[in-house]
């Protein structure tokens, strides 16, 4: 599956979102991915990737092989020196 396909993907379900993927392996299936969304500004760790997973659920079951995310509210993303 494209980069673009699943940054549209998920800026579809999370429309603020700042996304980032990358190829772990070069095979384009198992992905490390970083979104940075106020929608996940009081949720816990699992509830934000639950958030995600779920945009992603029929691209998991086809194209994408495995999944590393990363995800923060933008006040995490600027404490913890993130650029965007």
């Amino acid at each position: 599956m494209a980069f673009e396909n699943v940054k549209s993907i998920i800026k579809t379900g999370l429309p603020d979102a700042h996304v980032e993927v990358l190829d772990m392996t070069g095979t384009a299936d198992h992905l490390d991915i970083v979104i940075i969304s106020d929608s996940f500004k009081g949720k816990m760790l699992i509830q934000q990737h639950q958030m995600v997973m779920d945009l992603l659920k029929e691209s998991l079951k086809a194209d994408i092989h495995a999944v590393q995310l990363k995800t923060m509210d933008y006040a995490t993303a600027e404490k913890r020196g993130i650029k965007l």
